[in-house]
C-alpha cells in the first residue's frame, strides 16, 4: 500500500494536550508520519479544553501534568459536557508521575499510558489499535527483533527505586509496559486493555498482590492471562498461595537478576 492510499484512510482528528512542546511535537510528528493528517497540539489545560470544544476530535491524548488546568481537571470539565463526554481519551504520564485514579472520572479514559519516558512509536501503535488499524505501515526491514517483541505487560509495583530501574530494563528490552503502583491502578488498566502477561508484587498499598491474583483468576476476561509474582516474600506458604490463585511463576527479588527477570517475563508472555 503506498503512502497516498494510507493517508486517505485516516481522516480522524487527534488532539494532543502536552505541556512539553518538544515531546508533544514528537508524538504529533510520529502520528503524521503514520498517516494521521489531522493532529493538533495544545500545551496547557485551558487551551486543550478550548480545542476539544472547537475541534470535536476523534481522540484526545492528555498528560496529567499540565499548567493552568491539569489533566484531571480537563477530564472533569469534558465529562460534564454531554457533547464531549463520549470523546475517547488516552491519559498519559510520561515522567514517572503516578496517576491518581481517584481523580479520574469513571468511564472517562479509554487507555492509560504510563512510562518513564515517551515512546512515540508505542503511542502510535496504541492509537492504531484504538482505531483498528493493524500493521498498515510495515516495519522497517533492517530493524532488529527485540527481546520483548512488543508484548503487552502489566507490572504492579509500588517501590519507586525498583520501579525506575526495572521499567527502564523492560522498556529497553522491547516490552509494551504499563506500570501500576497499586491494585486500584492495575484494575483500571485491566478494565481498558488486556495484557499478554501480568507481573505483580505481593506487598502493595491497599489491595495486596494476592487480591489482584484472585480478581484476575475469577474474571473470565483475564483468567487465561499468565501471571507472575515478583516479591521479597519467600515463605513456602506465600508461594503456594500465589500458585493456588493462578500465578504461573514466583520470583524472589533479592535472589533474581534483572536479566533473569526479563527472560522470565519473555517466557511468561510467550
Amino acid at each position: 500500500m503506498i503512502m497516498s492510499e494510507l493517508t486517505s484512510l485516516r481522516k480522524e482528528k487527534l488532539l494532543i494536550i502536552e505541556a512539553d512542546a518538544v515531546l508533544g511535537g514528537e508524538i504529533a510528528q510520529a502520528l503524521k508520519k503514520d498517516g494521521y493528517n489531522n493532529v493538533f497540539l495544545a500545551t496547557n489545560g485551558t487551551e486543550g479544553l478550548k480545542k476539544i470544544y472547537d475541534l470535536l476530535p476523534h481522540l484526545v491524548l492528555v498528560d496529567v501534568a499540565l499548567p493552568e488546568i491539569d489533566g484531571y481537571g480537563v477530564l472533569q470539565k469534558k465529562q460534564a459536557e454531554p457533547l464531549l463526554a463520549k470523546i475517547p481519551v488516552f491519559l498519559m504520564s510520561m515522567q514517572g508521575v503516578p496517576i491518581n485514579m481517584r481523580s479520574v472520572p469513571a468511564g472517562s479514559v479509554s487507555e492509560f499510558l504510563m512510562a518513564m519516558h515517551a515512546d512515540s512509536a508505542d503511542i502510535v501503535r496504541k492509537v492504531n489499535r484504538h482505531f483498528n488499524y493493524v500493521n498498515i505501515v510495515p516495519a522497517a526491514k533492517n530493524s532488529a527483533p527485540s527481546i520483548g517483541g512488543s508484548k503487552k505487560i502489566l507490572w504492579v509495583e509500588d517501590d519507586r527505586l525498583i520501579g525506575v530501574i526495572l521499567a527502564k530494563k523492560l522498556i529497553a528490552s522491547g516490552f509494551d509496559l504499563t506500570h501500576a503502583k497499586n491494585g486500584e491502578e492495575a484494575l483500571a488498566s485491566l478494565a481498558s486493555s488486556i495484557p499478554d502477561a501480568i507481573v505483580v508484587d505481593l506487598l502493595l498499598p491497599g489491595m495486596s498482590g494476592f487480591d489482584i491474583l484472585q480478581r484476575t483468576n475469577m474474571d473470565p476476561r483475564l483468567k487465561k492471562v499468565p501471571t507472575m509474582v515478583l516479591s521479597n516474600l519467600s515463605k513456602p506458604s506465600d508461594i503456594e498461595k500465589a500458585h493456588t490463585l493462578g500465578a504461573k511463576k514466583f520470583l524472589v527479588k533479592a535472589s533474581t537478576s534483572l536479566d533473569q527477570i526479563v527472560s522470565e517475563v519473555k517466557e511468561l508472555a510467550g
